[in-house]
C-alpha cells in the first residue's frame, strides 16, 4: 500500500490499537448479520422522525455496511492508516482529532438535515467518515509518503489527501444524502484540527496583520534626504566657529 518511510511496513502497522478496533468491529458485525437486521434498526442512524434515537449518531460508526465485501475494504483501510497517524501524533492526538471530526461531521450534518439541504433515503451506518478524516491526517502529515493504488500505481499521499475531500465534496453536491455530507466534514473537522495543531491559523492570522500593517503604511509618502550633516571646524580654525 505504503513504501519506502519509517511506520508503513505492515508488521508495525498491526499495533494493539489497530487490532483492538479492527477485532471489535469483526465482533460487533458479526452480531450484526447474525440480527438480521435488529441490530441495524435500533443502532444505525434511521432518518428523523422514523426511528431515530440519540445514541444513533455515536453507534451508527460501529457498524459495518451491509455488503461484507465493503466491509473488510473498510478494516483493511484501517489496518493500513490507523498505526501511522498514530505513530505521527500520538494516541491522545488521534483520539482528539477524529473525536473534532466526529463532533463536526454530525454537528454539521443533522443541522443540514433539519434545513432540508441533506435528506436521508434510509439508515445510515460505516466507519467511511472516520476512513476520509484518516486519510486526511495521513497525507497531510506525511505528504511525501508513497501510497500505491490497487498495489499498483504509486501517488503522493498528500495528492490523496486532497482528492479525498474533493470528491467527498463532490459526492457532497452530487447526492445530498448523510453519508457524503458525514463524509465530508468529517475530513474537514480532522484538516482544520491539524492545522490549528501545526500553527497554521496562527501563521495566517500573522500574515493577515502584516498585510494590514503594510497597508496603512502604504498611505504614508517617503522623502529621500534628510537633516544636512554638520560640518566640523578645520583645525586651526577660530574657535569661535564651534558655536552655534
Amino acid at each position: 500500500m505504503a513504501n519506502g518511510l519509517p511506520g508503513l511496513d505492515l508488521g508495525s502497522n498491526w499495533t494493539p490499537l489497530t487490532r483492538n478496533v479492527i477485532v471489535t468491529l469483526f465482533a460487533i458485525y458479526v452480531v450484526q448479520l447474525l440480527s438480521q437486521g435488529a441490530i441495524t434498526d435500533l443502532f444505525a442512524w434511521q432518518p428523523f422522525g422514523a426511528g431515530f434515537q440519540p445514541w444513533q449518531v455515536v453507534t451508527a460508526f460501529l457498524l459495518g455496511s451491509p455488503d461484507p465485501l465493503w466491509a473488510v475494504l473498510d478494516w483493511l483501510a484501517l489496518f493500513f492508516f490507523l498505526a501511522p497517524v498514530e505513530n505521527l501524533i500520538g494516541r491522545r492526538g488521534l483520539v482528539q482529532a477524529l473525536g473534532v471530526a466526529w463532533a463536526v461531521a454530525v454537528a454539521v450534518s443533522a443541522t443540514l438535515i433539519a434545513l432540508g439541504v441533506v435528506g436521508m433515503a434510509g439508515p445510515y451506518m460505516g466507519i467511511g467518515p472516520f476512513l476520509a478524516a484518516l486519510l486526511g491526517l495521513f497525507g497531510f502529515l506525511m505528504p511525501q509518503a508513497q501510497i500505491r493504488i490497487y498495489f499498483v500505481l504509486p501517488i503522493k499521499a498528500i495528492w490523496i489527501a486532497w482528492a479525498t475531500g474533493l470528491l467527498s465534496f463532490l459526492y457532497l453536491l452530487a447526492s445530498r444524502d448523510l453519508g457524503s455530507a458525514l463524509t465530508f466534514f468529517a475530513w474537514g473537522g480532522a484538516s482544520v484540527w491539524l492545522a490549528i495543531r501545526n500553527g497554521a491559523a496562527r501563521r495566517f492570522q500573522l500574515r493577515w496583520k502584516k498585510r494590514q500593517v503594510e497597508r496603512k503604511l502604504s498611505r504614508f509618502e517617503v522623502i529621500e534626504g534628510g537633516r544636512t550633516p554638520e560640518k566640523r571646524p578645520k583645525r586651526g580654525s577660530d574657535p569661535g566657529d564651534w558655536v552655534h
